[in-house]
């Protein structure tokens, strides 16, 4: 009986102790949390820059100013259509490219992957895009979230390819590691990205 009353106090110690670390270091745990998510290179000029499909806008912007920035002289879009009940229909990566268009992009300085309808589908239909156009290098803009299960996804397809490429996150994005838990869009794309990220080591389509 003591030795089942002192385990007992001992679980209860640690479950108080475990509590205690949480409530006062919460912040430093959930920055860790959104921090895990995010990948980011230092880059350099290169071929082309990829813009993954989804999100709101951000990630076209971010490739628009990549170009202007002379970091690579063609932007790939990707996307599929999104099925709305109260919108029309549209192709992520057909509007992402009138964005680029409207921010003083040429038209022909972009290419657009109409058919993508995951991370791993964006890794392996870029990677044809590039072998066809002999890019030997690509700058991959997504929001932070993303960036690290792209990462992997890019780097499984990618492998022995001869094609290198660089993870930028959106910078100037609403989401940080520092703020993704103060909203329900946050919350939910944290979680999101961690379920998605165990579906795709079942998969095998990440190592």
């Amino acid at each position: 009986m003591a030795r089942t009353y002192h385990t007992g106090r001992f679980v209860f110690l640690a479950v108080v102790v475990v509590l205690f670390q949480f409530v006062f270091f919460r912040h430093f745990w959930m920055s860790q949390i959104g921090a895990a998510l995010i990948c980011q290179d230092a880059i350099v000029p290169a071929d082309a820059i990829l813009v993954l499909g989804g999100g709101s806008g951000e990630r076209a912007q971010q490739g628009v100013a990549l170009y202007h920035q002379k970091y690579a002289p063609r932007i790939i879009f990707t996307g599929e259509n999104n099925h709305s009940l109260f919108a029309a229909t549209f192709n992520w990566a057909s509007a992402a490219q009138k964005l680029a268009v409207a921010g003083s992009v040429p038209k022909e300085r972009t290419i657009l992957i109409l058919t993508s309808r995951s991370t791993h589908d964006d890794a392996v239909l870029s990677k044809e895009i590039c072998l066809k156009n002999n890019f030997k290098s690509l700058i991959v803009v997504s929001e932070p979230y993303h960036t690290r299960r792209a990462y992997f996804a890019f780097r499984k397809v990618y492998k022995n390819s001869g094609i290198t490429f660089m993870m930028y996150p959106v910078q100037k994005s609403w989401y940080t590691k520092d703020n993704w838990w103060y909203n329900e869009e946050g919350f939910f794309d944290t979680v999101s990205e961690y379920t998605k990220f165990i579906y795709y080591l079942f998969k095998g389509y990440i190592v």
